[in-house]
């Protein structure tokens, strides 16, 4: 039993001097021989300083250690910083020249860390260049405009359409690759994305399918996956006043599964009140009406209310999991295709939160009343 429990011991040892989370980040600068220099952890949208180390003789060093791979930034000062993407176990060794350091410098033993200077890199060049374009323009008197503007607006749409085309080929040749997300979310200035049209978002949704593979517990992957749905839905809900406007109006019975996948209708309803809902999980003003809902629920369901709830989630699971976590008590049901929402068009939806006060007898009495208004109604119908 005891040389059982050794053999054990020992092969959980090894086993642990295999595992290394940590992070050496190892530089040198060819033009500054002392300073600071700082190591910040990168988001999408804001980085966080994690550490500092002094230069010396042209040197320096950090060692910290992640879960996993993290995106972070070497920085002298705000505007002068190269990014990495380090994966637990590397041993990265970065070589700087002259400023601007973006565009000076070398990386080692980090081929995540690779792809983010490909990235920055070809960006830097684009924005140098827009930023040329710009300044020719704004030059140019009236009468040049006339004659040389149009080539150089043609130039500037070139070179943005040129950048966009560059990411889109990058992420899908490295689609297992935390770098794409940097792809996804880089911009050319402060308002504008990189991939900035409509259909680009099928890219965002390709990424997040992708990474949630392989790295299924990643901060950032989870972020991605958050903010494709949200992007996803406020997609479709744009799409339902258009829609809505090129079909016939009818007298619509949904027929829609509920989390279990049980079919219910709501003419099978009929003999109550029934306040059909329509909301999506990532409206901030579909969550503040579930308080009231909740309420009117307890209040006058024994009475003959019931509510019909009808969702418009992209993600199944997200909707179904805001029904448990919520405890919603009445009927919750999920369109089957968001993307093209059969049940809303006919009913005319337009946006959400949406909803349409239904009699007995199945007629439409009220639409789209909200907070004391529906109170209101509630009061008037339950306490006569």
């Amino acid at each position: 039993m005891k040389r059982f429990v050794l053999i054990l011991l020992l092969a959980a040892a090894v086993t642990g001097c295999g595992r290394d989370d940590k992070v050496v980040i190892k530089g040198t600068f060819g033009n500054i021989k002392e300073g600071v220099v700082y190591l910040d952890q990168s988001d999408v949208d804001k980085s966080v300083v994690i550490d500092s180390a002094t230069i010396k003789r042209g040197r320096f060093k950090f060692t910290t250690d992640f879960p996993g791979p993290e995106f972070l930034q070497i920085r002298l000062d705000k505007n002068d910083f190269v990014g990495l993407l380090a994966a637990p176990g590397e041993k990265i060794i970065l070589d700087f020249g002259p400023d601007p350091m973006v565009m000076n410098y070398t990386v080692a033993g980090s081929p995540g860390s690779e792809l983010i200077r490909r990235l920055d890199q070809h960006l830097f060049t684009t924005k140098v260049k827009l930023d040329s374009l710009t300044r020719i323009y704004t030059s140019l008197t009236d009468q040049e405009i006339a004659t040389r503007g149009a080539g150089l607006e043609k130039a500037y749409v070139s070179a943005v359409d040129s950048q966009r085309k560059y990411n889109i080929g990058f992420i899908l040749e490295n689609m297992s690759s935390l770098a794409t997300i940097k792809a996804l979310y880089q911009r050319i200035d402060e308002n504008t994305y990189v991939l900035y049209q409509p259909r680009d978002l099928q890219f965002l949704k390709i990424v997040s399918d992708s990474l949630s593979v392989k790295y299924p517990v990643s901060r950032h992957v989870r972020a991605l996956k958050e903010n494709v749905t949200s992007e996803l839905n406020q997609m479709y809900i744009n799409r339902l006043a258009s829609m809505a406007s090129n079909v016939n109006p009818g007298k619509a019975d949904p027929v829609l599964p509920d989390p279990e996948g049980k079919m219910i209708s709501l003419s099978s309803l009929k003999g109550k009140y029934v306040l059909v809902t329509f909301w999506a999980t990532t409206s901030e003003n579909c969550l503040a009406e579930l308080p009231l809902l909740k309420t009117l629920y307890s209040l006058y369901h024994s009475k003959g209310l019931e509510i019909y709830q009808v969702s418009l989630d992209a993600d199944a699971n997200r909707w179904k999991n805001a029904v448990k976590y919520e405890e919603l008590p009445w009927i919750c049901v999920r369109e089957e295709n968001p993307d093209n929402p059969t049940y809303a068009m006919l009913m005319h939806i337009t946006q959400v939160p949406a909803n349409l006060l239904y009699d007995p007898d199945g007629n439409i009495i009220n639409s789209n009343l909200f907070g004391r208004n529906l109170q209101i109604r509630m009061d008037q119908l339950f306490n006569k």
